[in-house]
């Protein structure tokens, strides 16, 4: 199917060697094997006229499908030939090439014509770039011997027609030409924009490359003003760009209130390849000044536009659901094959609008995105068979609605079948033949070195001998003074101009065997068949003449002398051994050339796979075979299976090892069962011998399992029927049904060790499966066979069957709750699942009282609710944070369930009634506090509840209280640290208690003033000296504290590993007064540390030094 995409793109109908005998009976005429099923294979609406008994393969339109078609057989259709290969010595391959009749040793240098490796391409040349890029570069690369030479043309019109005009360097310094880039320096619109192209050449011959087009970029400037813009809530609004003058394509930005505030796309908002952009509904936040940019694809600069303004207006209505002017709509609106192809919806509604993509008639493209909250569908590069009709749908919660684009593709030309060269001998016909697929349909020309084949410009005595119909260049009676050469084959359509090149070559020459003489020796094993080939150099074709031993040989018998020359020597016996002459005779004269035939046996059996293994499914099988042949010959083994070569099949498996004559199978299934082949093959002959495999194992899976209703009505049972299905080898003993529904995936085992009757007149067996069942439940059933190896693979499922509802069988669990504002006992439990609800109309009950209370439970029947997992009662205030026991019972229409055993919950909380005392704050570092308080009394009446933690409020001494900042603690522990504070700075701090319900109310303030900050400086000369192998010495110089930091209390070594994080690191206190040097003991012999050294204070831990100090330890000798 790839190969059809790639080397049909049109589409064409092939022929096959299928053909309908009788009505019905279709064959392969290749090998005479019966085609079956044929009828599902054809196209849906197939002509079924009488006389259509050939077989096709050809692509459907309507369904976009390859497949199966019926022909009459007379029509000109294209086919594939195939030959097998036991016939390939009737067919004449020409493999002749560049160095055919040529001695050259070095490969590079082989005569040969030009023939480009790189095609000029379009350029758009920025005339706004720097000036470092005041030039333009159009470049082609060709290859050949001797190297190519470089023409550059500009086409321009003349009398209405395109004339090719040579590009002279030296009338005009702007211009240079360097191998095969042309280089136009300060390009000029007027003077250099239009079409050019190159022409290569050596002395065989010059090509001319695919014209490309030279054109000047630009963007143009914006009208300077525009007035606002005005939308209705609610309602839809497109707002145009106006872009300027451009060339070539732009791309849109839209800004809001200022650049770069670029607007973002939401489901709501949407900027167009058109350069629209939308609003599905207006909102307030819509409002604000807008403007859109452009920039071309080669430019680094745009153009802004002018600032506008946008006021939504209120509307007391909203916008029906519509689509955008012109979409859904397609960019580019005329693509071609190859580019990249966004088709875009946009749609106008309230509620906002969603979408979906779809393609009649077909699945979307492979690779094909979706996008932008669905609303563009990208195709990256779209292809002919991507082309048709493609549907938005757009929806809200109101309505739903449809429309389409349809996407036609256009292709540039391309060559499916391109131009070879060609090496053919004097006074030959050639016919020459090329194809390009594209859309439109392309125009073929035909160019001998670069010049037009026409009737105008072909010699009168040449037209009769060169005939040109579109594709097909023919020319009769080859002459090498008068057709050698470079020929091209151009295919033009609306969209470009391709060619393809190739070199003729006509040939002459004397036979030759220099270059490919008789094999040495050639193996032949007595009783096969054997061929010496012989194929000199020669123009042209030479006639043949074999010897044996001098003796001259006639094409009779055993022995057959072939067109190409190769003698053939059938039932090879040793009488045929000895040496072998080809003499090879033209007009040009004669050569010769000798190999020797050498007659071998064949290789034979030593060992034999049995004709019969029968083996176990999961155990080892083992295969073997062995051969004997002649020394001086290597054999080689081949398996297969079912006539597939194992090494194909099994390239993947490791379960199968293949080792020459040896073929293990592991954990064998019964896949594996089948007819094994094991083949010798030697140079000279080959051999093989077959054994079937087979597999004994666990059943396979039983057929049409079937489940209806026991004859009593009871919503848990059921009868399953089934079929017996393949026993592989031991009987069936006992089966096991298993089960699942739609409301739990799960396969789920309901009878194990079942040994079920079975009805010979139907071949069915039964069985009741017994109060197992889930009541109002689909279920799918599956039988699974067994016998002595084991359980086999369960059946495919059965068709669903429905239960009858039932009360629910079992109460619900995870009976909790709480929670809630004052006044409220919150209940919860898990719902039943659905496959717990056993019948329709799902509701619940619940129970609750005072514990240790004698009254009754109250209730409440929640039967309108549904499936709800929580309710909230209403209980009198004084019972805050109160213990309820608390009940849940479940019901559906048929009746109630089981009650749940009781709970016990609290109810809703109160908020706490009491602050904490005798609140005060102690500096902790510059820029924390750590503040204490009193603990609250742990009673009922005082919190009201449960403790969660505390809330401190805190904020500047001279600042606002209504400006303080929160910090919550979660924690019941009398203290708290505020951090993130100002140094040397007075704070004001109150503390509150919190429960679930709220927080208390608030302490009485405190103030208190931060440490001023710690050493901003870091200590400096830090060295460290090794004193043993486990112990520095540290020394640095004193840091000075500046005014607005707390004194110095001492220092800092911190050291770790030095393959550890740093958090590991250790410290090492030195206070103020000591020495500054400190000693480090302790540590690994060998192993690498970082070390840093810092001063601290109240203040906290100052800057560190810098860079960190990496060092080793020494070992001990």
């Amino acid at each position: 199917m790839q190969q059809l995409q790639w080397q049909d793109p049109q589409h064409r109908t092939w022929y096959t060697s299928g053909r309908q005998q009788s009505p019905g009976y279709w064959v392969n005429e290749g090998d005479n094997s019966q085609l079956t099923n044929m009828d599902a294979a054809f196209f849906p609406d197939y002509d079924n006229t009488p006389g259509r008994d050939f077989l096709a393969y050809g692509y459907d339109q309507k369904t976009q499908k390859w497949g199966f078609k019926k022909v009459r057989g007379d029509e000109y259709f294209l086919f594939i030939c195939e030959a097998p290969v036991r016939s390939l010595h009737h067919v004449m391959f020409d493999d002749r090439t560049h160095e055919y009749g040529l001695e050259v040793k070095d490969p590079e240098k082989v005569p040969r014509g030009p023939y480009f490796v790189k095609q000029p391409v379009n350029v758009d040349y920025d005339a706004s770039g720097p000036r470092t890029q005041r030039y333009v570069t159009l470049t082609c690369v060709a290859k050949g011997y001797p190297n190519p030479t470089y023409e550059w043309f500009k086409e321009v019109y003349e009398s209405d027609r395109v004339v090719a005009k040579k590009i002279d360097p030296l009338k005009d310094s702007r211009y240079t030409i360097s191998g095969g880039s042309l280089i136009i320096y300060e390009p000029k619109q007027i003077e250099d924009n239009g079409q050019y192209h190159c022409r290569a050449s050596n002395k065989f011959g010059n090509i001319v490359s695919e014209s490309v087009l030279l054109s000047f970029a630009f963007v143009g400037e914006f009208n300077l003003k525009r007035s606002a813009e005005r939308g209705q809530q609610n309602w839809g609004k497109a707002i145009h760009c106006d872009p300027p003058q451009h060339y070539p394509s732009i791309t849109y930005s839209w800004a809001r209130d200022y650049f770069p505030n670029l607007v973002e796309e939401d489901r709501r908002v949407f900027v167009s390849y058109d350069g629209n952009l939308y609003f599905s509904s207006l909102e307030n936040i819509d409002k604000g000044n807008y403007t859109c940019s452009v920039k071309n694809s080669v430019s680094k600069t745009g153009r802004n536009g002018p600032i506008f303004h946008l006021d939504v207006i209120p509307h007391s209505n909203s916008q029906q659901l519509k689509f955008g002017n012109n979409f859904p709509q397609a960019f580019p609106q005329a693509p071609v094959a190859g580019q990249e192809v966004r088709l875009e919806c946009v749609a106008f509604g309230y509620p906002v609008v969603s979408y979906n993509w779809t393609r009649k008639g077909s699945n979307l493209p492979r690779g094909a995105i979706v996008s932008n909250y669905n609303r563009v569908l990208t195709i990256p590069r779209v292809t002919v068979e991507d082309q048709g009709e493609y549907v938005c749908r757009i929806y809200n919660d109101k309505q739903s609605m449809t429309n389409s684009v349809m996407l036609t593709i256009r292709a540039e030309p391309n060559f499916t079948i391109p131009l070879v060269d060609k090496h053919i001998d004097k006074g030959s016909d050639l016919t020459w033949t090329c194809e390009a697929f594209g859309i439109p349909d392309v125009a073929y020309s035909w160019y001998k070195n670069g010049i037009l084949l026409d009737p105008y410009n072909i010699s009168i005595e040449d037209r009769e001998r060169i005939i040109i119909v579109d594709n097909v260049l023919t020319i009769k009676a080859l002459s090498a003074e008068m057709d050698d050469g470079m020929y091209q084959c151009q295919a033009t359509n609306q969209l470009k101009t391709r060619y393809s090149s190739a070199q003729l070559r006509v040939l002459s020459l004397k036979p030759s065997f220099r270059k490919r003489p008789l094999e040495a020796e050639t193996y032949a094993h007595e009783g096969g068949n054997v061929t010496i080939k012989c194929n000199p150099e020669a123009a042209p074709m030479p006639k043949f003449t074999w010897k044996k031993e001098n003796n001259v040989l006639g094409s009779s018998g055993t022995r057959r002398i072939l067109e190409n020359g190769n003698l053939v020597i059938t039932r090879v016996s040793r009488e045929d051994a000895g040496v072998y002459t080809c003499i090879a005779r033209n007009v040009h004269g004669s050569d010769e050339s000798r190999g020797r035939l050498v007659v071998m046996r064949g290789p034979s059996f030593v060992r034999e796979p049995k004709k019969r293994i029968v083996a176990s499914y999961g155990s080892n099988i083992y295969l073997e075979c062995s051969a004997y042949s002649e020394e001086i010959l290597d054999l080689a083994f081949t398996w297969n299976m079912n006539g597939l070569s194992l090494k194909d099949k099994y390239r993947e498996n490791s379960t199968v090892t293949l080792d020459g004559g040896r073929l293990k199978i592991e954990n064998s299934t019964f896949a594996d069962a089948g007819t094994y082949e094991c083949i010798v093959e030697s140079t000279v002959g080959f051999i093989s011998a077959k054994t079937e495999v087979i597999i004994d194992g666990p059943p396979g899976p039983p057929g049409a399992v079937d489940a209806k209703p026991v004859a009593r009505s009871s919503p848990r049972s059921v009868v399953i029927s089934w079929a017996d299905g393949a026993k592989h080898g031991r009987d069936i003993t006992y089966f096991q049904i298993t089960g699942r529904t739609k409301w739990n995936s799960t396969w789920l085992i309901l009878a194990e060790n079942v040994t079920a009757n079975k009805f010979f007149l139907q071949k069915r067996r039964e069985y009741e499966v017994t109060d197992v069942l889930s009541p109002w439940s689909v279920y799918e059933f599956r039988v699974a066979a067994g016998n002595s190896l084991g359980l086999g693979i369960p059946s495919a499922p059965s068709p669903f069957f429905n239960t009858q509802p039932d009360k629910p069988y079992v109460a619900p669990n995870n009976i909790g709750g709480g929670g809630g504002k004052i006044g409220d006992l919150t209940i919860t439990w898990d719902p039943l699942s659905e496959g717990e609800q056993n019948g329709p109309g799902i509701f619940y009950k619940v129970y609750w009282k005072l514990l240790g209370s004698n009254t009754e439970f109250q209730s409440q029947e929640l039967r309108h609710h549904g499936n709800i997992g929580r309710q909230v009662v209403k209980v009198q205030y004084e019972y805050f944070y109160t213990k309820f026991e608390v009940k849940v019972q479940s019901g559906n229409s048929i009746g109630f369930g089981p009650i749940s055993e009781p709970v016990i919950i609290y109810s809703a909380e109160d908020m706490p009634q009491v602050s904490p005392s005798q609140v005060s704050a102690l500096s902790f570092n510059s820029t924390a506090l750590n503040v204490s308080w009193v603990p609250i009394e742990m009673t009922r009446e005082k919190i009201r509840g449960k403790l969660i933690g505390h809330r401190l409020k805190y904020w500047k001494k001279d600042g606002r209280e209504e400006d303080a900042v929160y910090y919550l603690s979660r924690s019941t522990k009398p203290w708290a640290l505020i951090v993130g504070l100002q140094p040397n700075e007075y704070y004001y701090v109150k503390c509150m208690a919190y429960n679930t319900a709220g927080e208390g109310p608030e302490s009485e303030r405190y103030i208190e003033r931060t440490f001023r900050k710690a050493p901003q400086k870091a200590p400096t000369a830090v060295h460290v000296h090794p004193v043993d192998p486990s112990t520095i010495r540290v020394v640095w110089r004193y840091v000075a504290p500046a005014p607005d930091e707390e004194p110095i209390i001492g220092y800092k070594i911190r050291i770790w590993d030095i393959d550890h994080d740093f958090s590991t690191a250790n410290d090492t206190l030195v206070q103020i007064g000591s020495k500054l040097e400190a000693y480090l003991y302790d540590l690994t012999p060998g192993k690498a540390y970082s070390l840093r050294v810092l001063a601290y204070s109240n203040g906290g831990d100052g800057r560190m030094s810098s860079p960190a100090i990496k060092f080793q330890m020494g070992v001990y000798h």
